[in-house]
């Protein structure tokens, strides 16, 4: 299942380009300050990209306060996939997690003995509030973490149990409140202890929000899984319409999948659906800006890197698909990244194509931390792209994109397919043989999938050459 295979180059448009590139996965700490800052990692369940327009707050102190990534991509657009990717700097096709559940996936699968909190431990005071992976169960704490707090039951919004250790000994604790204000009570409380720091801390703050859950409400679409809503916002987002142009899409006739066309019962709830996780993201919001009012008051938000991203998209009628997010489409693998932090401009816009498994890779650039393996990080620093802008760039022609099923039951899985997105184009090989390719410059909706086109043959051409290439690529050869 753990299939290592074989291109491509990280370089600068400067003459130093070739130092860069053999710096890509790892730093000294004079690469960033003379004082090791803290690194923040805020990440939603299910968030959206578009999600953004209604998470004001989170705009405009994150992302226009420094960086704001415009294709920054979740590779395998799945929860435990793309979570064990963010820890190891390694495609799925490396790390081995291909599903949400044993035997191809989730907690069991992961390798835990060398991931991000382990490089930086013991130099960093790493904590971990929120869902970890799916079929984790408490008390067991992977190495490198100081502080470990987990909800017993992930999708439980209100009165959720948890297990809670602060670095002296765990403990199975109610909370009775709603799960999103408990998670931001146990982020700033884990700030207003570390900060001021006699040393810095990396703390991974693991949101649970829009991801449908628990308890059921008078106003839940029929057969739409939904979040469970405060209080405070229910309602807020009532009737927002999908306005993506993809949304019940008139001719899927050009796409693998063909979906019959959304009833108005399905439409209205799907409406539902998307009004009660927008809703559910603003109490969200309110955590946010809990946490970074904390790191602001602690006099630390100066040396503090602030990373906001989502593990997946969703899938809310878009191809006239009715849910999830595997397929290989913008709603589901293309997601919100932002970072604030030292030396990076307010206004900063990267437009190059990311992804996740470039997020390790540039937190170890960020504190001077080193991989146990560099050797094996598929990703590339982003860092010098955003301290100097107009000086670096990100020459990588592509990004992975790749699934296998959701539930799967055989290992190794079968995969779905195999795929590329670049600044312009995302090509994708079905296993079934079919294929996609868009202009995404020009289709950003993906609504006409030109692949077997005689006018984009030349493009087709050079998309599958690459996804030969990075299919099963490893380390410096998916740089």
């Amino acid at each position: 299942m753990r299939r290592v295979v074989a291109s491509a180059v990280l370089s600068l448009l400067a003459a130093s380009a070739a130092a860069f590139a053999q710096q890509a996965h790892t730093a000294t700490r004079e690469d960033v300050s003379q004082v090791e800052p803290n690194v923040v990692l805020i990440l939603l369940d299910d968030g959206r990209y578009d999600d953004l327009t209604t998470m004001p707050d989170v705009r405009a102190r994150i992302g226009d306060r420094g960086a704001t990534f415009t294709h920054f991509y979740a590779s395998f657009p799945l929860c435990c996939p793309a979570r064990a990717t963010l820890l190891t700097g390694q495609y799925p096709h490396n790390h081995g997690v291909l599903s949400n559940t044993a035997p191809t996936g989730g907690f069991e699968e992961f390798r835990d003995s060398s991931t991000l909190a382990t490089w930086l431990d013991p130099t960093y005071r790493t904590g971990l509030i929120g869902k970890y992976f799916n079929q984790y169960a408490p008390p067991y704490e992977p190495p490198g973490w100081d502080e470990w707090m987990v909800p017993r039951a992930m999708y439980a919004y209100k009165g959720s149990g948890w297990y809670v250790d602060r670095g002296n000994g765990g403990s199975y604790v109610t909370y009775p409140g709603y799960q999103t204000d408990t998670i931001g009570n146990l982020a700033v409380d884990f700030v207003n202890r570390n900060a001021p720091h006699t040393g810095p801390f990396f703390l991974y703050t693991s949101f649970v929000a829009p991801h449908a859950g628990n308890p059921k409400e008078a106003d839940d679409p029929t057969g739409i899984a939904t979040p469970a809503v405060s209080d405070l916002y229910r309602n807020r987002f009532a009737g927002l319409a999908n306005t993506d142009p993809s949304f019940n899409e008139a001719d899927v006739s050009d796409k693998p999948i063909q979906p019959r066309r959304l009833t108005a019962a399905e439409i209205a709830g799907l409406t539902e659906a998307n009004a009660q996780r927008r809703e559910a993201e603003l109490s969200a919001q309110d955590q946010i800006n809990r946490i970074l009012d904390a790191i602001v008051a602690s006099g630390e938000m100066d040396n503090t890197y602030v990373m906001f991203m989502s593990d997946n998209g969703y899938i809310l009628g878009e191809h006239r698909i009715r849910g999830g997010k595997v397929a290989p489409y913008e709603v589901s693998n293309h997601v919100p990244m932002m970072v604030r932090g030292p030396g990076i401009a307010p206004g900063t816009v990267i437009d190059e194509v990311t992804a996740q498994v470039d997020f390790a890779p540039t937190v170890l650039s960020m504190t001077g931390a080193v991989s146990t393996d560099p050797a094996a990080i598929d990703g590339v620093n982003l860092l010098p792209r955003m301290l100097a802008p107009a000086t670096t760039s990100i020459s990588r022609p592509a990004v992975v994109i790749e699934a296998t099923p959701a539930q799967a039951t055989t290992d190794p899985p079968p995969w779905l397919y195999h795929g590329v997105v670049s600044r312009q184009w995302k090509y994708v090989e079905r296993e079934t043989g079919l294929k996609e390719l868009y202009d995404l410059a020009n289709d950003p909706y993906e609504l006409q999938n030109v692949a077997g086109m005689a006018a984009y043959r030349a493009t087709q051409d050079r998309m599958a050459s690459l996804v030969s290439t990075y299919k099963w690529c490893a380390g410096i050869t998916c740089r």
